[in-house]
């Protein structure tokens, strides 16, 4: 393609030749498989396709992050960031990272998976979806809950309480609930039709249901225990680290594909005459959203590592990466726009699209601030990503 801008080579730092190959077969599913207009139908059936979510665990995908004793197929965090980072550059709908990769490193961290194996077995096949239940009004994005409550009696547990922004609730079968219990937390496993569970449905700005929940008197049985008070704490961190992660993978996909329809728009948009890639001031502007890219890519085996590793800051590290990578994203996405001018911001056009999932991605799994905060106060001295 001739855009008046050098070729652009791709940066795949830390990937063998196992995981290019992975990467290059779901891109080639994906341009095959997920286009625009299957995207369309999908957001006018409330933002998911059931075949195509079908599709995905019969390649084994949705397996991605449980380990082989499990079903599933993991052997490090790269290859379901690669899955994430070719789903935000598809703009693909289904809610791998919400519905399976977070709660599902939640039930992992817990210590109670074996208990809940068909429940797992579920997922991977693409029979069962989860939706995690951390948020609390006017918490800022506190994961110890203070709003929701579960008392153990001769029945079980019995949960009261509300939740608010819970991604993918409305297609999810079993809510992953955070309540206060005495002075400890638990993570409990509700079924989303209980009696006493209710939802006031709705969709992010880039089309993905979500809810806010109530809890009125719900009587769980004991086996309903996902994560008790010992390894609470360690199952949110596992998962508030997985929802980190992903937002990463998904905003660098997305930033990756806006810089290409950018080049591609500049490269044929004439004014005054010329291409607008011939201007020098728009080849600045480019340029610093290619470096802003390459940076963010070359970020995501550090990612990686420190999903896999057991570090004292390892939190703390992948919270820095996502304020980071999430970040430089917005600003692409915003250039991006920017630069289309004024059909940048319509619906027909797709760069509007990707600025919309990185606007919603830059709030998912707790805010940048929040991120960034969390990043500074957990590292230990060194500061690698220059965040302070």
């Amino acid at each position: 393609m001739d855009n008046g801008m050098p070729g652009r080579a791709e940066l795949r730092l830390g990937l063998g030749e196992d995981e290019l190959q992975f990467k290059a077969s779901v891109e080639r599913l994906l341009a095959r498989d997920y286009g625009v207009e299957r995207r369309r139908v999908a957001l006018a059936n409330g933002g998911f396709d059931p075949d195509f979510w079908q599709q995905l665990a019969e390649l084994g995908w949705l397996g991605a992050c449980f380990p082989e004793p499990l079903g599933g197929y993991g052997q490090s965090a790269n290859e379901a960031l690669i899955l994430l980072e070719q789903f935000g550059r598809a703009l693909v709908l289904e809610p791998l990272l919400g519905a399976v990769l977070v709660p599902g490193a939640a039930l992992l961290a817990g210590g109670r998976a074996d208990a809940h194996g068909a429940l797992i077995d579920g997922l991977i096949a693409g029979e069962r979806r989860l939706a995690l239940a951390w948020s609390e009004q006017g918490r800022r994005g506190a994961r110890r809950p203070r709003l929701t409550s579960a008392v153990r009696d001769q029945r079980g547990w019995c949960v009261n309480g509300v939740k608010q922004t819970v991604l993918n609730a409305p297609l999810a079968d079993t809510l992953l609930v955070s309540a206060i219990a005495g002075e400890d937390s638990v993570l409990l496993l509700v079924p989303h039709d209980a009696p006493g569970v209710s939802l006031i449905e709705y969709t992010t700005i880039d089309g993905q249901p979500a809810a806010d929940l109530r809890f009125t008197n719900v009587v769980l049985p004991d086996d309903a225990l996902a994560a008790g008070p010992e390894r609470c704490e360690r199952a949110m961190d596992a998962a508030m680290n997985w929802g980190a992660a992903g937002a990463c993978a998904e905003a660098l996909g997305a930033m990756d594909a806006a810089l290409e329809l950018t080049l591609e728009y500049t490269g044929t948009r004439q004014q005054f005459g010329q291409k607008l890639s011939g201007f020098q001031v728009i080849q600045h502007r480019l340029a610093a959203m290619a470096t802003e890219l390459e940076y963010s890519q070359a970020l995501l085996p550090l990612l990686a590592a420190h999903l896999d590793g057991n570090g004292a800051d390892r939190s703390a590290q992948i919270a820095g990466i996502r304020a980071r990578i999430v970040g430089s994203a917005r600003c692409v996405v915003a250039d991006a726009v920017q630069l289309h001018g004024g059909i940048g911001v319509t619906d027909e056009a797709a760069i509007s699209h990707y600025f919309r999932r990185v606007t919603a991605l830059e709030q998912a799994w707790g805010s940048a601030r929040q991120n960034l905060e969390r990043y500074r106060q957990g590292r230990q001295g060194y500061d690698p990503l220059r965040l302070q």
